[in-house]
């Protein structure tokens, strides 16, 4: 297991696609202050209860869809047979979290229990001849011999209306001799971040093709193209979160974790492969309208923090507003932090939890599973990765409205 962060390569279910689709639009100006959110009680809950081939998987970002949760992990550690996966997925019809989450699935469309889940992502044709041509024994001087490819899924949201779950992910190659383009290092190298989606319907995956790509990006790999990527390694806009709100995605990425601070971008979700269609927020006029260009270069970050790994962003219809959660770097501290819209302004994070005591790495990758939630969004349910065990740790938090 790894450990990521942003400088590295990279409701019920039916309620909440409702709730997300039918958000109310944020008034240009005088945009209210949010209600204050204060922390009433938290609960350790049992881990979640895994498919029987799993050790440990990290990440887990899920959506609701259709009256079930789809989740989507990052490295996958299995037993019988062992490997080892870049990225893998599950579907589950228990939205019931109070004693736990069963997640036995092998794949995100069903609940087949029966078998080990697979590799998510495949390799393109182009990255498995690539492996296959550096494969040792290498000749001599091949600064790509032993590279492999792998990819990281990002923030995951549910598109009902086209019957389908995106999710991010980032690309990456390593297992190279150090000093070459594809040196392991601590995670791997960086090649670009791109999107998938899950046709909940056909029960396929793929990779969004982009349009109007940026050839600096698309032909910056080590096979020599790769259409499906949108964002180079550092410049993408899906690191931290993503959230539907009135037919627009809102993405966050270029994150500055010691700020506390990302960018912000937005698309319409039936365009998201359309790479002219994104636009990226540079900041509100005097009466407060926020102000968007076609320029990546012109984006200014908002102060939604994000923790190892990502964050979460969601609506909250108690709040009438946002709630942005994550996990900081080394303190096993669980955060939140909230805002009228998803621009902002956002409130100062404040803590809700702190994970379990580790004597090994600190525990990351928290996230919000609003599915789950209830009381309006006021009671929440988390999970964070715990490397000391591999376990996907379950936490409850239950919020008060104050103020205003």
């Amino acid at each position: 297991m790894r450990i990521r962060s942003t400088l590295a390569a990279v409701g019920t279910a039916a309620a909440l696609t409702t709730a997300l689709t039918a958000t109310p639009a944020v008034a240009a100006t005088s945009v209210p202050p949010v209600r204050l959110l204060t922390v009433t009680g938290t609960a350790q809950l049992p881990p979640l209860r895994q498919n029987s081939h799993v050790i440990g998987r990290d990440n887990g970002q899920s959506a609701g869809y259709a009256g079930k949760s789809v989740w989507i992990f990052d490295d996958t550690m299995l037993r019988d047979p062992d490997d080892f996966l870049s990225n893998t997925g599950a579907i589950t019809s228990d939205l019931d979290a109070r004693d736990g989450i069963d997640l036995y699935s092998n794949n995100p469309f069903t609940e087949d229990s029966s078998t080990a889940p697979k590799q998510l992502i495949p390799l393109t044709d182009a990255e498995k001849k690539f492996q296959d041509a550096h494969a040792a024994p290498c000749a001599a001087g091949d600064q790509y011999c032993g590279t492999v490819y792998a990819n990281w899924p990002g923030p995951v949201v549910a598109d009902p209306a086209r019957h389908r779950i995106i999710f991010s992910y980032g690309k990456l190659c390593r297992g190279a001799p150090d000093g070459t383009p594809c040196a392991s290092g601590f995670v791997g190298t960086a090649l670009g971040t791109g999107f998938a989606q899950l046709d909940m319907r056909t029960h396929q995956l793929s990779l969004i093709e982009v349009e109007h790509p940026d050839p600096a990006v698309t032909g910056a790999v080590p096979e020599g193209n790769d259409p499906t990527l949108m964002f180079a390694p550092g410049k993408e806009f899906a690191s931290g979160s993503m959230v539907l709100h009135d037919g627009m995605i809102y993405t966050y990425g270029r994150c500055d974790t010691t700020a506390n601070s990302c960018a912000l971008a937005r698309v319409p979700a039936g365009r998201i492969q359309d790479r002219l269609a994104w636009r990226y927020y540079t900041g509100r006029s005097g009466d407060g309208t926020p102000e968007w260009s076609t320029d990546p270069n012109a984006a200014v970050t908002v102060g939604a923090g994000n923790g190892a790994a990502g964050s979460t962003i969601q609506y909250v219809p108690a709040l009438h507003g946002y709630l942005n959660t994550f996990m900081g770097f080394y303190d096993n501290v669980g955060r939140y932090q909230t805002a009228p819209a998803p621009w902002g302004p956002w409130t100062a994070p404040k803590p809700m939890f702190t994970g379990l005591p580790t004597n090994t790495l600190w525990d990351y990758a928290m996230f919000a599973h609003p599915e789950y939630s209830s009381r309006g969004g006021l009671t929440q349910y988390f999970t964070y990765y715990r490397p000391e065990d591999t376990s996907q740790q379950l936490v409850r938090v239950d919020f008060d409205l104050t103020g205003n």
